[in-house]
């Protein structure tokens, strides 16, 4: 019985740690987007992978390393990030890196300044580093923030990858920050599309979905308010039918290989601050967790009762309750 509580505890005592590994790199800082938002910027729509953080509508704001590493590659002139640093911590088997910058920190500025000099100034370029040939420590300061890349103002973004077997997953980062929200938080679901038909939302009376062929084709347009300025995308989102848990998509983490490929999980209509997820997408790919609606397909049931439930990176929850009717 002791080793298995001594178990427990190193078990909960990790997570504990684990979760909370990484300090925020911008001081006194908010964020202002999250993990798995759509973006129809640049050339191609895409995933967000990685959270913002303000940097108050200013450039040139000291951006920190959020943890002991070493440089492991730089990016100039990036179309879409911009200017960027990649650190690894080997301890942790992550990479953070940091985009949009403006300038880089003395310490890494001179090896940039060589490669400028042999290559010139205009083109991207990527600087790969030997392991440990350039060690950088919690809270140095590594860069200025800026605006380049695609940033449409100025802001640091931030991301958590890890390579597993050769593929470089991309971790939501809020589950690693040490950082607080403060700020109120209101999940919402603003409006459900069927079969091309918008049904709104009534927070306090049972909603009706009517739908057609086996199973409902829902799109939902979900969002999580942080005080009154902030929309972010929320964290998860599941349909349940009759206690079964039928479809959910769930930002934990990405694939690189997929950050380009959001229309599975988006449906029209979606834009940098409005999300209409599509809970019934054919294609198993992440962020899609569970979709098991092939249950039902043959079935003669005819109505059933659901609900529809938002989750946030903070640990709340919104239930909403549905009757689905099969016309």
């Amino acid at each position: 019985m002791k080793k298995i509580i001594l178990l427990m505890f190193i078990v909960i005592v990790s997570v504990f740690v684990f979760s909370e590994i990484f300090m925020v790199p911008i001081k006194g800082s908010y964020i202002t987007s999250s993990f798995g938002e759509y973006r129809n910027t640049g050339n191609n729509p895409h995933f967000h992978l990685g959270v913002d953080f303000s940097t108050f509508n200013r450039e040139n704001i000291d951006v920190y390393a959020s943890a002991q590493g070493n440089l492991y590659k730089i990016w100039i002139n990036d179309p879409v990030y911009g200017n960027t640093i990649f650190l690894k911590h080997d301890d942790l088997s992550l990479i953070t890196d940091y985009a949009h910058l403006n300038s880089f920190s003395e310490k890494i500025n001179k090896y940039v300044d060589i490669i400028k000099k042999e290559f010139g100034d205009k083109k991207r370029m990527e600087i790969v580093f030997p392991d440990n040939s350039v060690n950088i420590k919690t809270g140095e300061i590594i860069a200025l923030s800026g605006s380049t890349g695609e940033a449409e103002a100025p802001h640091l973004h931030f991301e958590v990858r890890e390579e597993i077997n050769g593929t470089e997953m991309i971790r939501n980062p809020l589950e690693y920050l040490e950082y607080k929200e403060n700020r109120k938080k209101t999940l919402e679901l603003l409006s459900v599309r069927v079969n091309g038909k918008y049904i709104d939302i009534n927070n306090s009376d049972l909603n009706t979905i009517e739908f057609s062929g086996d199973y409902p084709k829902i799109d939902v347009r979900v969002r999580e308010r942080l005080g009154n300025n902030t929309v972010i995308m929320v964290k998860s989102v599941s349909i349940s039918l009759d206690n079964s848990l039928m479809y959910k998509i769930d930002f934990s983490s990405l694939p690189e290989s997929v950050g380009y490929k959001p229309q599975p999980v988006y449906g029209y209509g979606s834009t940098s601050s409005i999300y209409w997820l599509k809970m019934y997408s054919i294609e198993s790919l992440y962020p899609i967790k569970d979709n098991n609606w092939s249950q039902l397909i043959g079935s003669d049931k005819s109505s059933y009762k659901g609900e529809i439930v938002l989750e946030d990176f903070w640990g709340n929850k919104k239930v909403y309750n549905f009757n689905f009717i099969k016309n």
